[in-house]
């Protein structure tokens, strides 16, 4: 008798246990539906409930001057200093603002400055900073790489790079194009005033454009070192009759490119 009531006590505790199992089994979901799960915010979320995250990508760096379509680089005499622009771009997705460091690798005998190094961008954004590079004052002719890099604040080596050039040349005979001007040959324009404009490219690099109507000097665009290509813009006070603008466009070297068009202010 004793061993049978000891055997009815266990069952009875089995009963109970999976009873209990059982209302578990349904509290549980029930909890869950309710938001009883308190692990599941987003990764960087600015407040309760947040599911906003936080994606690195990999930055990139790159001059955007180039002296030709497809051909990267800036043409310099031996010494001269030039200026490249590094476009910064911050692949990051939701992560707020990055730091980034830029650098830029020459040549032996080359020189780097820069008034910053660093430059501070919101994810999936852009920016630049400036470089200037002097080729040393006795250097063959020829393409040299420069590496440019860039560095994620905090980390320890760089994460991206590109390469671009400085293009030496010590020899130039050929004077730059002038097109694309306004007024147009045998055009009549009208107002007070009129923009007078003009753009210019040479095989090696533009160094500044001069004005004149009816050959009085008007204006002088002087063109960045940093691109085969340039353009003027001068604001003429019109006076009517008939007249002629002339313009003159500089290379580095001397050569110069002169384009006339006659025009009439109606």
């Amino acid at each position: 008798m004793v061993q049978s009531a000891r055997e009815g006590s266990r069952h009875r505790g089995v009963k109970v246990f999976v009873l209990l199992c059982a209302v578990m089994t349904i509290a549980l979901p029930a909890m869950a539906a309710k938001g009883g799960n308190t692990g599941g915010k987003g990764h960087g979320g600015g407040g309760s409930g947040g599911s906003s995250s936080c994606t690195a990508g990999t930055p990139r760096a790159a001059a955007d001057n180039t002296y030709a379509w497809a051909s990267p680089g800036s043409w310099g005499m031996p010494g001269q200093q030039l200026k490249y622009a590094i476009d910064v771009i911050n692949n990051d997705v939701g992560c707020g603002s990055t730091s980034f460091v830029v650098g830029v690798l020459a040549p032996n005998g080359f020189s780097v400055s820069s008034p910053t190094s660093t430059i501070t961008l919101g994810s999936a954004s852009t920016g630049y900073v400036w470089a200037s590079v002097t080729s040393p004052t006795v250097v063959a002719d020829g393409d040299y790489p420069l590496t440019i890099t860039v560095t994620r604040a905090g980390a320890s080596s760089p994460s991206g790079s590109s390469t671009t050039y400085y293009k030496v040349y010590s020899s130039d005979s050929v004077a730059p194009t002038l097109f694309w001007p306004s007024p147009a040959d045998g055009a009549t324009i009208s107002g007070s005033s009129y923009p007078v404009t003009v753009q210019s490219t040479d095989d090696h690099a533009v160094e500044q454009i001069d004005v004149y109507v009816d050959n009085v000097h008007e204006s002088t665009a002087v063109c960045a070192d940093i691109s085969y290509k340039c353009q003027t813009y001068y604001t003429w006070p019109t006076t009517p009759g008939q007249h002629t603008a002339t313009f003159k466009s500089h290379d580095w070297m001397g050569n110069v490119g002169v384009l006339t068009t006659t025009f009439t202010v109606g």
